[in-house]
């Protein structure tokens, strides 16, 4: 299962991707899966999700707009911030 964090800024993106490889985990950059014209586009891709959510915890991410979970067919949203 892949999980898919969307951002509105590519700055976000950037630096939670670069968090997330300095956790110790594995990321790719990705383009986001809905293009809702609501920010950058770019999304970080993952297979860890705790590892990520820990990373969120951690950081300062305003500008993350959605998760996704990934099963390789459809994307079902698991966070969705309300007002963006």
């Amino acid at each position: 299962m892949n999980y898919i964090f969307s951002f509105s800024s590519r700055n976000s993106a950037l630096r939670f991707y670069d968090a997330v490889i300095a956790a110790g985990g594995k990321a790719k950059l990705t383009n986001a899966p809905i293009a809702s014209g609501t920010g950058c586009g770019l999304a970080v891709k993952s297979n860890d999700y705790h590892l990520c959510q820990n990373v969120l915890n951690f950081g300062h991410y305003n500008y993350l707009r959605e998760i996704y979970e990934y099963d390789g067919q459809t994307y079902k949203s698991l966070y969705r911030q309300g007002n963006y």
